[in-house]
C-alpha cells in the first residue's frame, strides 16, 4: 500500500463483478507474490469467494500495466440502500509498490463506494504496518475494528469433563441449511458472518481444504447448541495450520460452559490432526472471548485492522 500520487492511468484499471479464470489465475500469482513478500495472505477469503462465483453486491478492481495484473482490490455491500456500508481489501505485486497504484485502487473504490450510496467504507489491513497505517491517513480513514490473530503450540489442551446430555459428533451430508441457519443465528447482527447465503457456505465447501470431519456439531440433550468448524491447510513457513474457523454457541445455549467443551473439543480433534500451530481470529474488543483463548494458551501473534471513512451515503 502506498499514498503516492498515482502513476496509473484510469483505462488501466478494470472493474468487473465476476472474476474469470483468467482473472483468477493471474491473481493467485499476485496473491502469492505478496504473501511470499509480506509473510501474511493480503485478502481475506470471504470477498474473494464471492467474486469468484460473481455477486450484485461485489465488485473487483484489477489494475494492470503492460498486460501484467499489478495491483488488485475487492469490495463488497452490505445493508439496504438506506444504510449501505463497503468493505474494501487490496493488494499491489511487491515490484511494482510506491508508484501510486494502491491509491489509484483505494480512489477507485471509494468513487464506486459513493456511487453505491454507502454511509460508510471500511478498508482492511492484514497484518496492519506503517505502509497501511500511511495510505489510510492519506484517504482521512480511521482505525476502527482490530482482530486479533492468536497461536497456540499443538499440543493437548485441558481436559474438561463432558457437561451432561452434551455431545459432539461431525457434520452430516445434507445438513447445509441447518448448519446454515445455525451459523446466522449464532453471528446475527456480526459484519460478515451473520448474513451467509446457502452459496457462500457451499463455496467454503467447494475448497481444497474442505472436510466434513472437521466440522463439529455440539448437541445439548438432542438439540443443536453449536458448532466449531476448523480448517486445517499448510501455509507455507508456518507449516501445517489448524484454524478455528467459526465457532459459536446457540443464544439460548450461552452461559452453561459449552462454549469452553466446544472449544476443547477443537483442540484435541487438531490435536489428531497433526498441525504444527493453531490460529483463530477474535475481535480485540470481544474480551470475554479474548480472556477465553489466553486460558487455553493462545497467544499474540498479529492484528488485523479495519480502517474506516465517513460516506454521503443514503437512498436518494
Amino acid at each position: 500500500m502506498d499514498d503516492r500520487k498515482p502513476t496509473i492511468t484510469s483505462d488501466a484499471l478494470q472493474i468487473v463483478s465476476k472474476l474469470e479464470d483468467d482473472h483468477v489465475d493471474r491473481l493467485e500469482e499476485l496473491i502469492r507474490s505478496a504473501t511470499l513478500a509480506d509473510g501474511h495472505g493480503p485478502i481475506g477469503e470471504h470477498k474473494f469467494l464471492r467474486l469468484k462465483h460473481g455477486d450484485d453486491l461485489g465488485v473487483a478492481v484489477l489494475a494492470y500495466q503492460s498486460n501484467e495484473l499489478v495491483g488488485y482490490a475487492h469490495t463488497l455491500a452490505y445493508g439496504d440502500s438506506k444504510a449501505r456500508r463497503v468493505s474494501c481489501e487490496l493488494v499491489v505485486e511487491p515490484s511494482y509498490r510506491r508508484r501510486g497504484i494502491g491509491s489509484a485502487l483505494l480512489r477507485k473504490v471509494i468513487d464506486h463506494a459513493n456511487a453505491q450510496h454507502a454511509t460508510s467504507l471500511g478498508l482492511w489491513a492484514y497484518n496492519d504496518s506503517k505502509a497501511s497505517r500511511h495510505l489510510a491517513r492519506s484517504f482521512s480513514l480511521s482505525p476502527q475494528r482490530r482482530l486479533l490473530h492468536m497461536h497456540r503450540h499443538s499440543g493437548e489442551p485441558p481436559t474438561l469433563p463432558t457437561p451432561p446430555s452434551a455431545s459432539i459428533r461431525p457434520l452430516r451430508d445434507g445438513e447445509e441449511e441447518t448448519l446454515l441457519a445455525l451459523n446466522n443465528r449464532i453471528f446475527e447482527g456480526h459484519p460478515e458472518n451473520g448474513s451467509w447465503t446457502l452459496a457462500d457456505l457451499k463455496a467454503r465447501q467447494a475448497q481444497t481444504w474442505f472436510d466434513a470431519a472437521d466440522v463439529l456439531m455440539l448437541e445439548e440433550d438432542g438439540a443443536l447448541a453449536g458448532f466449531c468448524w476448523l480448517k486445517i491447510e499448510e501455509r507455507g513457513e508456518e507449516g501445517r495450520v489448524g484454524e478455528i474457523y467459526v465457532i459459536g454457541n446457540a443464544p439460548e445455549f450461552r452461559g452453561q460452559g459449552l462454549g469452553r467443551y466446544l472449544l476443547s473439543a477443537g483442540l484435541r480433534h487438531l490435536s489428531r490432526r497433526a498441525v504444527d500451530v493453531i490460529a483463530v481470529y477474535v475481535e480485540q474488543s470481544n474480551e470475554a472471548g479474548v480472556s477465553l483463548y489466553h486460558s487455553f494458551e493462545f497467544h499474540h501473534h498479529h492484528v488485523d485492522v479495519m480502517y474506516s471513512l465517513t460516506l454521503g451515503g443514503g437512498a436518494t
